[in-house]
Protein backbone atom coordinates (compact mmCIF):
# COMPACT_ATOMS: atom_id res chain seq x y z
CA UNK A 1 0.00 0.00 0.00
CA UNK A 2 1.41 3.54 -0.91
CA UNK A 3 0.98 6.26 1.53
CA UNK A 4 0.74 10.25 0.38
CA UNK A 5 2.75 12.61 1.73
CA UNK A 6 0.19 14.15 3.98
CA UNK A 7 -0.75 10.43 5.36
CA UNK A 8 2.76 9.95 6.27
CA UNK A 9 3.33 13.05 8.11
CA UNK A 10 0.01 12.31 10.10
CA UNK A 11 1.39 9.27 11.06
CA UNK A 12 4.76 10.85 12.15
CA UNK A 13 2.58 13.38 14.19
CA UNK A 14 0.44 10.87 15.45
CA UNK A 15 3.06 9.11 17.22
CA UNK A 16 5.07 12.08 18.79
CA UNK A 17 1.72 12.91 20.03
CA UNK A 18 0.79 9.67 21.36
CA UNK A 19 3.98 9.86 23.83
CA UNK A 20 2.88 11.11 27.16
CA UNK A 21 6.15 12.66 28.16
CA UNK A 22 5.86 14.86 24.57
CA UNK A 23 2.31 16.26 25.40
CA UNK A 24 3.91 16.71 29.34
CA UNK A 25 6.41 18.54 27.54
CA UNK A 26 3.91 20.29 25.45
CA UNK A 27 1.98 21.46 28.78
CA UNK A 28 4.95 22.31 30.59
CA UNK A 29 6.70 24.61 27.74
CA UNK A 30 2.59 26.49 27.64
CA UNK A 31 3.78 28.50 30.34
CA UNK A 32 7.34 29.58 28.76
CA UNK A 33 10.71 28.39 27.32
CA UNK A 34 12.56 25.74 29.13
CA UNK A 35 16.43 24.28 28.99
CA UNK A 36 16.58 20.74 28.80
CA UNK A 37 17.62 20.77 32.58
CA UNK A 38 14.27 22.32 33.54
CA UNK A 39 12.26 19.64 31.23
CA UNK A 40 14.45 16.88 32.20
CA UNK A 41 13.32 17.84 35.87
CA UNK A 42 9.67 17.97 35.10
CA UNK A 43 9.60 14.80 33.51
CA UNK A 44 11.88 13.03 36.10
CA UNK A 45 14.02 11.50 33.68
CA UNK A 46 17.47 12.15 32.10
CA UNK A 47 18.33 14.97 30.04
CA UNK A 48 19.56 12.74 26.97
CA UNK A 49 15.95 11.26 26.91
CA UNK A 50 14.57 14.64 27.34
CA UNK A 51 16.41 16.05 24.71
CA UNK A 52 15.38 13.33 22.71
CA UNK A 53 11.49 14.02 23.23
CA UNK A 54 12.48 17.88 22.15
CA UNK A 55 14.09 16.77 19.23
CA UNK A 56 11.51 14.85 17.68
CA UNK A 57 9.06 17.98 18.51
CA UNK A 58 11.04 19.72 16.79
CA UNK A 59 11.80 17.98 14.12
CA UNK A 60 8.13 18.20 13.64
CA UNK A 61 7.68 21.65 13.35
CA UNK A 62 6.06 21.85 17.23
CA UNK A 63 8.88 23.70 19.15
CA UNK A 64 11.54 26.54 18.31
CA UNK A 65 14.50 26.45 20.18
CA UNK A 66 16.83 29.15 20.78
CA UNK A 67 20.77 29.04 21.50
CA UNK A 68 22.25 30.84 24.33
CA UNK A 69 26.09 29.76 25.20
CA UNK A 70 25.73 26.30 25.80
CA UNK A 71 21.72 26.00 26.46
CA UNK A 72 19.12 25.57 24.40
CA UNK A 73 15.78 26.69 25.30
CA UNK A 74 12.44 25.15 23.54
CA UNK A 75 9.14 27.12 23.24
CA UNK A 76 6.10 25.92 21.60
CA UNK A 77 5.64 26.62 18.00
CA UNK A 78 2.24 28.23 17.99
CA UNK A 79 2.01 28.81 14.31
CA UNK A 80 2.28 25.18 13.42
CA UNK A 81 0.39 23.99 16.30
CA UNK A 82 -2.41 25.71 15.24
CA UNK A 83 -1.87 25.02 11.68
CA UNK A 84 -2.15 21.64 12.99
CA UNK A 85 -5.59 22.21 14.61
CA UNK A 86 -6.61 23.52 11.80
CA UNK A 87 -6.01 20.52 9.68
CA UNK A 88 -7.48 17.99 11.84
CA UNK A 89 -10.84 20.23 12.26
CA UNK A 90 -11.40 19.77 8.68
CA UNK A 91 -12.11 16.21 9.18
CA UNK A 92 -15.46 15.70 10.53
CA UNK A 93 -14.82 13.15 13.51
CA UNK A 94 -11.68 14.86 14.40
CA UNK A 95 -13.58 17.90 14.42
CA UNK A 96 -16.06 16.39 16.95
CA UNK A 97 -13.40 14.97 18.96
CA UNK A 98 -11.50 17.96 19.40
CA UNK A 99 -14.77 19.60 20.56
CA UNK A 100 -15.03 17.38 22.92
CA UNK A 101 -12.18 17.75 24.57
CA UNK A 102 -12.37 21.19 24.33
CA UNK A 103 -15.70 20.89 26.52
CA UNK A 104 -13.99 18.75 29.29
CA UNK A 105 -11.76 21.36 30.37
Amino acid sequence: MLYSPNVMMLEKVSKALSDKNRLKIIQFLSSGQKNVSEVADRLNVEENLASHHLRVLASLGFLKNDKKGREVFYKINETKLIALIKDISKNAVFKDLLLKAMEEE
